[in-house]
């Protein structure tokens, strides 16, 4: 049995609810958290707010002394603090107390006076006593009338750390309930959010299958809908590869069927010829067109359609001069002048083999109709790659230009072939959305033939 399952979806609601069953305790921790820091924050601004009263009641105090209000002298009445036994306070003046909360008397201690240093606002921190621990608030002002002595009057006020902490959770057992109410809204939230994400993911994904069911049973030229960005862009990947499919059949029936047209003609020939009587020449002329015809068939199988993306850069000038060599060799009995011109650094997608079956067509059919030369020129243009073959012959007239590129469509049939050539030639161009143009040469005077590949190319 597995564990895990094997649909997609379904995966994905299980991640859901895992990360459901997750958040709960994380969001738990997080809010807990954030409900303690909280609370302190707020027994801590109770400190701040009882320091502050601290030093406005001394003030207070003061000037009715100064005005004989209190003939007693300084009697320090906090009524704030009053009954609230678990506050400790005092403040003294130049180092003398001068009144203590009574539980400081009790205790029979004085809080540090480093704990209320000389700054501009009340100092929060954790001290260390006889008693213990307390947190509290400290500041130390100069309160001297102009033109007398300093008096540095330090305040502190606080709590022990027992009651600071059971304050803390006082405060921070309130928002628990808040935190419970926070939590499971929120988890239930991004259970929400995961399951539409789930939802709207199957209802893509079943878009995308009747799209494919439409395909396959109305026999649709591509897959059809309206998809996602990221599922669009592999639905017209697939639609690509299914057009190329589909051309690479329409060209192998197109073949088959010329090829067999073709040798069932002179087969037929030969019948006659071996019922009839033997001709040795016309015997002859019709195995040596079946030749040709059989020769095709490797050239055919490759000019089909490539091989899918080249995996890597194929270099234009070692094919060109792989060309030029070869047909040096197997013409080297006809004063024939073979070049090419291309630059050394020039790179293109195309394959090797589809580069060199239009090249090698072309330069086939050159040979067979040039005076002296044929020349070969390679080069990068804004749209792509453009490869032009030249020759000094005769050249076709412009009226029966668009009949040379046919299948099988050949103007004299003096040289040996099958006319195949420059419609293989188109063929291949066209699997790359390239063209084949004929034109006359303005430098040698015959033809001249331009494939343009709109192609990546690296110069």
């Amino acid at each position: 049995m597995k564990l895990w399952p094997e649909s997609l979806i379904w995966r994905l609601s299980l991640w859901a609810f895992l990360l459901f069953l997750i958040s709960i305790p994380i969001l738990w921790l997080a809010f807990s958290k954030g409900a303690d820091q909280v609370s302190r924050n707020v027994v801590d601004t109770q400190i701040l707010d009882f320091a502050t009263q601290l030093r406005g009641y001394r003030a207070s105090a003061v000037n009715a002394a100064a005005l004989g209000r209190q003939p007693d002298g300084l009697a320090i009445s906090l009524p704030v603090l009053v009954g609230d036994s678990d506050w400790v306070w005092q403040f003294s003046r130049n180092g003398a107390i001068e009144a203590q909360s009574d539980l400081l008397q009790l205790s029979a201690f004085d809080l540090p006076a480093e704990a209320a240093p000389m700054i501009d606002a009340f100092l929060l921190q954790t001290i260390d006593t006889p008693a213990g621990r307390f947190r509290v608030a400290g500041r130390a002002v100069d309160e001297g009338p102009d033109g007398e002595a300093a008096q540095v009057v330090r305040y502190i006020v606080g709590l022990s750390e027992d009651i600071y902490t059971s304050r803390v959770q006082e405060h921070a057992a309130r928002l628990q309930d808040l935190v419970l109410f926070a939590v499971l809204p929120i988890s239930v939230g991004i259970l929400g959010m995961l399951t539409f994400v789930v939802l709207t993911l199957r209802a893509t994904f079943t878009r995308l299958n009747s799209a494919l069911e439409q395909y396959e049973k109305a026999g649709e030229a591509s897959i059809d809908g309206h998809f996602p960005r990221e599922i669009a862009e592999l639905v017209d990947r697939t639609n690509a590869i299914l057009r190329q499919n589909q051309l690479l059949i329409e060209r192998t029936r197109k073949y088959v069927s010329k090829i067999a047209h073709d040798i069932n003609h002179p087969l037929a020939i030969l019948g006659n010829l071996a019922r009839e009587g033997f001709d040795r020449d016309q015997v002859n002329r019709q195995i040596e067109r079946m030749s040709g015809l059989v020769d095709r068939y490797a050239s055919l199988a490759r000019a089909i359609g490539p091989e899918g993306p080249a995996q890597r850069l194929t270099a234009v000038s070692p094919v060109l001069q792989d060309i030029v060599d070869g047909f040096a060799i197997v013409y080297r009995r006809t004063p024939l002048t073979l070049s090419f011109e291309c630059p050394e650094t020039l790179q293109t997608m195309v394959p090797r083999h589809d580069l060199e079956t239009m090249i090698s067509n072309l330069v086939s059919n050159a040979h067979k109709y040039a005076e002296s030369t044929t020349r070969i020129t390679a080069g990068a243009t804004e749209n792509g790659l453009t490869v032009t073959v030249e020759d000094d012959g005769p050249g076709i007239p412009a009226a029966d230009r668009d009949r040379a590129l046919n299948w099988g469509g050949r103007l004299d049939e003096a040289p040996p072939g099958t006319g195949f050539g420059l419609s293989i030639v188109c063929d291949i161009a066209d699997l790359y959305s390239g063209s084949v143009h004929l034109d006359g040469s303005e430098d040698l005077g015959g033809l001249k033939v331009v494939i343009a590949l709109p192609v990546s190319v690296s110069a």
